[in-house]
């Protein structure tokens, strides 16, 4: 048990460095320069502008379940801001038989960029709804686990408060709301 646990924390330290070699930082978060080494668990990575951190790198299935149609997971690297902005997504590895051999690739990263300038630090908080992905004909289950999994993990690594933030707190629900069954009365719907 304790080396299957040892082996999961080293396996999502390997797969964000196995990942990171493929991406350029600029297409992560237009500024940046550098990728710096990951750190923390679920790992992630700084990017750096002139050795400043300006945001972080870090693969969605780290986070969160990202298993698609084939029943394999969709590995994307996302970029973030310190704000908790998405800036930038790379889907990096995945083995979905529909994008591989019918829907061009390129349209369903298109539907995953829809996602970049999104605000997660306001969903997270419960201010705004998660946004959407545009659907692919063809490729609608896997858009949507991809766009699931990337605001998923945003909003858990917002929640965290590992990007320099405060953790965002979740606002209150209303109130519970019950029916009192006990009132007989005859009301208009107007009253």
């Amino acid at each position: 048990m304790v080396l299957a646990l040892c082996w999961q924390t080293t396996a999502s330290a390997a797969d964000l460095e196995k990942y990171l070699p493929k991406v350029e930082a600029g297409a992560l978060f237009k500024e940046a320069d550098a990728i710096g080494k990951p750190q923390g668990e679920p790992p992630i990575a700084p990017l750096m502008k002139r050795g400043e951190v300006i945001g972080y790198a870090y693969l969605n299935s780290d986070f969160t379940s990202s298993i698609g149609y084939s029943g394999k997971p969709i590995h994307i690297v996302v970029g973030i801001d310190t704000k908790g902005v998405i800036r930038g997504i790379k889907l990096v590895d995945h083995k979905e038989p529909i994008v591989l051999i019918g829907i061009p690739e390129a349209k369903v990263v298109a539907a995953l960029n829809s996602l970049v300038d999104s605000d997660m630090s306001a969903v997270a908080a419960g201010q705004n709804k998660p946004p959407q992905v545009e659907i692919v004909s063809g490729a609608t289950v896997t858009v949507l686990v991809m766009g699931d999994s990337v605001v998923r993990s945003a909003v858990g690594l917002v929640r965290s408060g590992r990007l320099g933030n405060a953790p965002v707190q979740v606002a209150a629900a209303d109130a519970q709301r019950t029916v009192d069954l006990e009132i007989r009365d005859e009301q208009d719907w107007q009253a």
